[in-house]
């Protein structure tokens, strides 16, 4: 491949930038700036108080964080034991002491939080876990 022409630019070179060489705006600019006086920092208060604010956030997030961790891990052993009870009633047969621990875990003391979509799916869970248990102990 051959390239023609590497040296002209004239297209490029015949247009000239107009520069603004007053430089008033920036000079005014610097006078103003240099004139006022800097005030001082009083405002030491507000930024503490600041801090107590985002510090709470973070502590309530953390916690919301727990609460949620909790929920899953109960929700995941609630599915674990339904699909104990499933397994069992394949095999024939499922223990009177199986049925109670599954029953403890379902009265468990419940963990509150502010996903409600998250506790909706729990519900659902142990409404689910509820239903067998009842059926198996009838």
């Amino acid at each position: 491949m051959k390239v023609n022409d590497v040296g002209k630019n004239s297209e490029v070179s015949s247009q000239k930038i107009r520069k603004n060489t007053s430089g008033s705006d920036f000079a005014s600019f610097l006078k103003t700036a240099t004139d006022t006086q800097p005030s001082p920092v009083s405002a030491m208060s507000s930024v503490s108080s600041l801090d107590a604010i985002f510090a709470t956030q973070m502590v309530d997030a953390t916690e919301e964080r727990e609460k949620r961790k909790k929920l899953l891990n109960r929700g995941k052993s609630l599915l674990d034991k339904l699909d104990e009870i499933r397994s069992a009633l394949l095999m024939g047969y499922i223990s009177k002491e199986k049925l109670i621990e599954i029953s403890r875990l379902l009265n468990e003391q419940k963990t509150i939080c502010e996903d409600e979509r998250l506790l909706d799916i729990i519900a659902e869970i142990e409404l689910r876990v509820e239903v067998e248990l009842a059926k198996l102990i009838n």
